[in-house]
């Protein structure tokens, strides 16, 4: 490591590295990381004016944001961290320590601590593992053909691993269904965990009894939507409230102290703060 300190620092020990490249890393206050990148100039300290700016619909992680802007409400600071550093013609070995660090430390859904999507390598290594087959690339993965699809999947897969991605792009679901609950029992899961909290991150929502998570949400500039039948058994299952809309599109749900406990209790409290959610 070759520097450690707050913004201001990094401002200017930037200064002295400006048209190198370098891999960072953004630490909690405890000094526990949960990002890491590859930057030039004053790359480093873009994702936190990104987070200040708090316009969630244009945030391409949301988790990183949501955790920046937890440790400021919290009064923190965020520390910065200089790895390492590297000459122009050296940009693989950047991309491959950056890779390595990402490894090292592992993203959230794979039980590390960083909320990187994917895994470094100009993002070659993916969101998450998944099937190399064409029906579990367009259900889980991220199909070349549907580009849309591969950012709500590879969004969704970097919360916790399913088999079928429960959020859509709101344009290829051929009816939008007022949701009612399902008629069979049914019981709280981690993929309707998880479509709540790709809502709550999306939509840069802290989850807090009253908050209301919306249906319908934008991530990257996909227009998404949780689809007909997890919204059915979201509400069968206990884990939120509807609020009704004249327009399917227009419904949110409503979480109780007792539905972020049930949430707490699928994906981990420590999890769903991790990301900024608590």
């Amino acid at each position: 490591m070759l520097f450690e300190g707050d913004r201001i620092a990094a401002d200017v020990y930037l200064k002295t590295i400006a048209g190198r490249f370098y891999v960072y890393v953004l630490c909690r206050p405890d000094g526990r990381p949960f990002y890491v990148g590859k930057g030039l100039n004053r790359r480093v300290l873009e994702h936190e004016a990104e987070a200040r700016r708090n316009h969630p619909v244009g945030e391409a992680n949301p988790f990183k944001c949501n955790v920046i802007r937890k440790i400021l409400r919290d009064g923190g600071e965020v520390i910065y961290r200089i790895d390492t550093i590297y000459d122009p013609a050296e940009q693989q070995a950047c991309l491959e320590r950056e890779a390595l660090l990402i490894k090292t430390h592992g993203r959230l859904h794979e039980g590390g601590c960083l909320t990187n999507l994917a895994g470094g390598l100009g993002n070659l290594s993916g969101a998450a593992p998944h099937s190399l087959a064409r029906h579990a690339d367009t259900l889980s993965g991220e199909p070349k053909d549907n580009p849309e699809r591969a950012i709500l999947n590879r969004f969704l897969q970097g919360i916790g691993p399913v088999g079928s991605v429960p959020v859509k792009p709101i344009d290829q679901i051929t009816r939008i269904l007022p949701t009612t609950p399902h008629p069979q029992p049914r019981s709280p899961t981690p993929r309707c965990a998880y479509a709540l909290i790709a809502s709550a991150s999306a939509s840069g929502q802290q989850l807090v009894p009253g908050v209301v998570l919306p249906r319908a949400f934008s991530y990257q500039g996909v227009a998404a939507i949780i689809e007909n039948g997890v919204s059915r058994d979201i509400l069968k299952a206990g884990m939120a409230s509807l609020v009704a809309a004249s327009n399917p599109a227009g419904e949110a749900y409503m979480l109780s102290e007792a539905n972020i406990a049930i949430l707490s209790r699928l994906v981990g409290r420590e999890a769903l703060s991790e990301r900024g959610l608590l």
